[in-house]
């Protein structure tokens, strides 16, 4: 069973979001738990109880990766976002129709609030900023806990860098993102036109599903041929 943010049963939550230790525990966990090859640095920020937070949930995430399995892809912050394939892809089903996902074969384990970031805003536009950073996974969870509400989201993403729009963190970190929905088939469809408009384009779906208060979602890449490389 993944570990946890122990601080964010602190109390330290108020009108600015949660406390600084929240935030660099998650930073840290979800670095650690793609660091198969050992516990990552603690970056240096001006504050001191991030820091320390971070090389907690760094110690955590790499001890979860070791259990739990790895999570080794994230979009980055900044483009490209192209890296080699893990091994421990799954193959998946259409979700909706129970047919083979033809055109979406594999899921591939993934952390990090980037790509959650859109889906928070489509489903609580209300959400404080400072919930947006390190935290997207728990404020998405929370969002999608009414009774009702989609139990998965589906967001088409496009790993070619240089996409010039803006309005959102992942258009302003380079990458094309469609809308956000709870339908496999509705976003797929969607990602595979964008396919067909963009030379070279590597697209797909992001599927989130909440997994406690963390960052984890699926990237689920259209077969385009030789995936080994995206």
């Amino acid at each position: 069973m993944p570990r946890t943010n122990p601080h964010l049963d602190s109390g330290s939550e108020n009108a600015f979001g949660p406390s600084h230790e929240a935030r660099g525990w998650q930073a840290g966990y979800d670095a650690g738990i793609g660091s198969p090859d050992g516990v990552p640095a603690t970056p240096l920020v001006r504050v001191g109880g991030f820091m320390e937070a971070f090389a907690e949930g760094a110690v955590a995430g790499n001890a979860d990766g070791g259990t739990e399995g790895w999570r080794l892809w994230a979009v980055r912050e900044e483009g490209p976002g192209a890296l080699a394939r893990p091994p421990d892809t799954e193959p998946v089903s259409s979700g909706e129709t129970g047919d083979p996902a033809t055109d979406f074969p594999l899921a591939w384990r993934s952390v990090g609030p980037l790509p959650l970031l859109p889906m928070l805003t489509h489903s609580a536009p209300e959400a404080h900023a400072a919930w947006t950073n390190q935290l997207a996974g728990l404020a998405l969870r929370r969002a999608l806990a009414a009774p009702g509400g989609p139990e998965v989201l589906y967001l088409p993403v496009c790993l070619q860098p240089g996409h010039t729009l803006t309005g959102d963190s992942v258009l302003d970190a380079g990458y094309w993102h469609g809308t956000v929905s709870g339908s496999f088939d509705t976003d797929g469809r969607e990602a595979a036109e964008h396919a067909l408009v963009r030379v070279p384009h590597f697209p797909g779906l992001v599927r989130y599903r909440p997994a406690d208060d963390h960052n984890f979602w699926e990237w689920l890449p259209l077969a385009q041929g030789d995936l080994t490389l995206l």
